[in-house]
Order: C-alpha cells, then sequence, then structure tokens
C-alpha cells in the first residue's frame, strides 16, 4: 500500500485539506504573533515560511485521513495539526513552548474529541486517549527529572496534547509517537552539541520533535508496526 494513499472518502479528504491548510496559516500566523506578546524578539516570518506552512497543512490534512474517517473526530484531529505545527514553529525559534497556545489548543481539540468520541460511540478510545494523556506525560516528567532538564515543563505539557490523540488510537501508537520523538530528539541534540560545541547544558527545542514523532505515529504507525513486526 502507498503511504500517501487514502480510502477516506473524496468529500472528506477535500475537506480536510481545505480546512488543514487554513490551519497551517494560522500556525505561522500565531508563530508570529505570540511570542512578542510575551516579550520575545519579534521574527517577521518570510514568505518561504508561509509557503511551508501552507503545504505542510495540505500534506497533513490529506494524510490524516489515512487514519481518521469519520466527520465526527477529523476536526479534533485537524484542531490538533494547527496547535501542535504552531508549537513547533515556535519552538523552534524560541526554545518555549507558550502556555497561551498549548492549552487553548489542548482545549479545543479535546473538547471536539470527546465530542466525535460520544458520536461515534468511542468511549473506550476516548477514555484511553485521556489515559495516554496523562501516561505520556508522566513519562516525559520523569525522564526530565532523571536527566536534569532534558525535557523542559513547555515538553511536559506538550505531552499531554499528544498523548490523549495518540492514545485514542491505541497504546501501540503512542508506544511508537514517544519512542520515535525521544530517538530522533537525542540524535538531533548530540548532532547540535558535536556540530556547534554547544555546552551540554544550551537550550534545545525538543518540541518539534515530539510533534514530528506524534505526527508519524498517527499517520503511518499501524504500518510502521506492522513492518517492525514482520522484520523481527
Amino acid at each position: 500500500m502507498s503511504f500517501v494513499s487514502t480510502q477516506a472518502p473524496t468529500s472528506l479528504v477535500l475537506a480536510a485539506v481545505v480546512v488543514s491548510t487554513i490551519g497551517g496559516l494560522v500556525a505561522v500566523w500565531l508563530a508570529q504573533v505570540v511570542p512578542p506578546r510575551m516579550g520575545v524578539e519579534d521574527r517577521p516570518r518570510p514568505v518561504g515560511w508561509w509557503v511551508a506552512a501552507v503545504l505542510t497543512g495540505a500534506a497533513y490534512g490529506w494524510l490524516v485521513t489515512r487514519t481518521v474517517d469519520s466527520w465526527a473526530v477529523l476536526p479534533a484531529f485537524l484542531v490538533f495539526g494547527t496547535a501542535t505545527l504552531a508549537l513547533a514553529l515556535i519552538d523552534l525559534d524560541h526554545q518555549l513552548i507558550p502556555n497561551r497556545v498549548l492549552f487553548p489548543g489542548l482545549g479545543v481539540s479535546a473538547a471536539l474529541l470527546v465530542i466525535g468520541a460520544i458520536i461515534d460511540g468511542g468511549s473506550s478510545a476516548l477514555l484511553r486517549g485521556i489515559l495516554g494523556g496523562v501516561v505520556y506525560f508522566l513519562i516525559l516528567l520523569a525522564v526530565g527529572l532523571v536527566a536534569r532538564g532534558g525535557f523542559g515543563m513547555g515538553d511536559v505539557k506538550l505531552a499531554l496534547l499528544l498523548g490523549l490523540f495518540l492514545g485514542y488510537l491505541g497504546w501501540n501508537i503512542l508506544m511508537l509517537g514517544s519512542v520515535l520523538a525521544i530517538l530522533m530528539g537525542g540524535v538531533a541534540a548530540v548532532g547540535l552539541l558535536a556540530l556547534t560545541k554547544k555546552k551540554r547544558d544550551a537550550k534545545f527545542a525538543y518540541g518539534p520533535y515530539l510533534v514530528v514523532g506524534a505526527w508519524i505515529a498517527l499517520i503511518w504507525g499501524e504500518e510502521l508496526l506492522d513492518w517492525y513486526l514482520r522484520a523481527s
């Protein structure tokens, strides 16, 4: 099966692509507007950022329908995509996960997920998602405490949002997303230290790797897990 094909209805795919493309623009706008309100240096986005946001949003909207083919639940996953993209962009620039983006994104997407789950009769998946958010939060909190700052509290709080949606899809998806994120972030951190000769306590943006790991698990998790089981 192609890694970009989707079996979802055409109308649902088109709606997801349109809404998620707009979400990409909203994400870049938030990344430009929110930091100055927090007293952080303003960094206007060049045209390339907006183009990349449109393409990323459109791609996410298309690919997320590989996993989510329900009109009831899809809005929650689209808001999740916009919120996590905005947080990743802000973290890349400023090494922070602002509460004023994280908590509204979590609140709106969680509310939509609850409504969608009720409509779809997915109460067990919703409960698993809530537990998944708590578990992922505790995992990153433990890693951060043991590693003495390996993860900032922004990253730990971000795990609530990521774990909610990964857990909703399954414990195996949550596990994959967390493993991918930690591995990619660890490799990137080591590479950055080696190439730039920064000190070990230098700030590093883990948020984007947490988000990318979650997106990969959300979109291709089942295929990757099937491939791993066959290979082993």
